[in-house]
């Protein structure tokens, strides 16, 4: 009885360590994220109202 006991006593640590091991990795994982994914869409905007502005010379791309 007592090995049972110790099994379930170290399975409940390991699953204790793996979750506060993985609590701050994906609080720090979402937080890169957010710093990588704001520039990306800035540049995604900013091409957008490149696209839309009209052209003084003709698209080269429809002469063809």
């Amino acid at each position: 009885m007592s090995v049972l006991v110790i099994i379930v006593i170290a399975a409940a640590a390991i699953a204790l360590g793996l979750f506060l091991a993985y609590l701050p990795m994906r609080l720090l994982m979402n937080r890169m994220a957010r710093g990588i994914v704001e520039p990306i869409r800035a540049f995604i905007a900013r091409q957008r109202e490149r696209r839309t502005v009209e052209r003084q010379s003709s698209d080269r791309r429809k002469s063809a």
